[in-house]
């Protein structure tokens, strides 16, 4: 299964960059995962919020496969612990899935089209994160997931 975390926003700063950095390159043993950016939509400072999140709609829809699995990050979503997400992730590989997106919205939130194309909707958690901060922790997350799969002494009961 491959895996990339899609993310609408700028480029990391360089503390989100490297700590990111380290745990693909821990991810590599596992599974094949990427970081994709999708740049912000242009003029969106002039665009009103509904408008802004149905162009972000837009471009993600055509970037999908039918085949895609995704995973909407959404403040109104399901709440996993660790060993649930690793769970998931067990499923998901179990079930034969071969691309996984997890999606990380725009400042706004992500529009109501795409939540319903998401299979499964989470939260991180019920506090609000910078975009960038999400990246990061959810790159740990997943490196968290993978070693709780594989019994390793990363992640403490």
């Amino acid at each position: 299964m491959k895996i990339q975390l899609w993310s609408i926003g700028k480029e990391h700063d360089p503390y989100i960059r490297e700590g990111i950095a380290v745990f693909q390159k821990r991810l590599q043993h596992y599974v094949d995962f990427e970081v994709k950016l999708i740049p912000t939509v242009k003029q969106a400072a002039s665009l009103s919020v509904p408008e802004l999140k149905k162009q972000e709609a837009k471009i993600i829809m055509d970037l999908l496969q039918p085949t895609d699995f995704l995973l909407a990050l959404d403040e109104k979503g399901k709440m996993m612990t660790t060993v649930q997400f690793a769970d998931f992730l067990q499923q998901r590989n179990n079930a034969g899935t071969r691309q996984l997106i997890i999606l990380i919205g725009g400042a706004f939130g992500i529009d109501q089209s795409l939540l319903q194309r998401a299979q499964l909707q989470m939260s991180l958690s019920p506090l609000t994160f910078p975009h960038q901060l999400v990246r990061l922790i959810f790159t740990e997350q997943l490196y968290r997931a993978y070693t709780v799969l594989n019994r390793e002494k990363y992640h403490h009961q």
